[in-house]
């Protein structure tokens, strides 16, 4: 019968693990040898095949190796079914954590990609499309001094603040918010600041756009859209601001 055992390392070959996985569930007791020599060497035999290729299945689901080795000392295949229900909702978790968070992802290299294009290269007539916002903090709310925490994980990239003639709000960009932004052309202008964006900022900046926008017999919308940009990790960080041009008898722009 010594004939038909193989050693650790081909019957390792042979079921495509690493030796060193056979040992491990040896020592914990999941896996054992069909037969162990004087010398302690370790032998299986081909008919643990199915067994191994079990746990490894197991495994590889993600079972945790606790709850394989308890259904192996069980057999019971009600069990088997409830460790399966378990894992297929793990995995639903963890594919919608994962899609979560590539969606992030492609969001934020959009933006980090849209200052490295633009910042400080002046106004720039782009077309934007359309989104939507939920306000985060009203006008009054701003006023009273009142604080918000936002961050990337909980709430998303995407925050900044609106303005129309005096009134303001900070606002997040949401699929499903409440506020519609227009798809269209819009004068935009991305640079790199020091601290805060502030009122005078923003004020600022309005005024050059609508400068930009009258020398080239534009009209611009009232309001205004700051964007934060926290990615980069210099003092001087990227901000943006964009207004909406609004043309009479102008032709459309074919942007596809």
């Amino acid at each position: 019968m010594k004939e038909s055992y193989l050693q650790a390392a081909a019957f390792a070959a042979l079921a495509g693990v690493n030796k060193k996985t056979l040992h491990y569930y040896d020592e914990i007791g999941l896996f054992c040898p069909a037969y162990v020599n004087e010398k302690g060497y370790r032998f299986y035999t081909p008919f643990q095949l199915d067994r191994l290729a079990l746990i490894i299945t197991l495994r590889d689901l993600g079972v945790p190796l606790q709850v394989i080795r308890e259904y192996l000392g069980e057999g019971d295949l009600e069990r088997l079914d409830q460790i399966f229900t378990a894992q297929r909702e793990e995995l639903d978790r963890r594919i919608a954590q994962l899609e979560s968070r590539r969606a992030l992802l492609e969001s934020l290299q959009t933006t980090n990609r849209d200052f490295l294009a633009w910042c400080d290269k002046g106004p720039q007539r782009l077309y934007r499309p359309e989104e939507r916002m939920a306000v985060l903090m009203t006008h009054e709310e701003m006023e009273r001094g009142s604080n918000i925490i936002v961050n990337y994980l909980t709430d998303g990239p995407g925050t900044g603040m609106c303005a129309e003639e005096e009134r303001r709000f900070l606002y997040q960009k949401q699929k499903d918010g409440p506020i519609r932004v227009e798809a269209g052309d819009y004068l935009c202008l991305y640079e790199t600041t020091s601290g805060p964006v502030c009122w005078e900022w923003l004020d600022s900046r309005r005024k050059l756009l609508r400068e930009e926008a009258a020398a080239h017999g534009w009209q611009l919308e009232d309001r205004a859209l700051v964007e934060f940009d926290d990615l980069a990790a210099a003092q001087e960080a990227p901000r943006s601001i964009r207004m909406r041009i609004c043309e009479e008898n102008s032709t459309e722009i074919d942007h596809r």
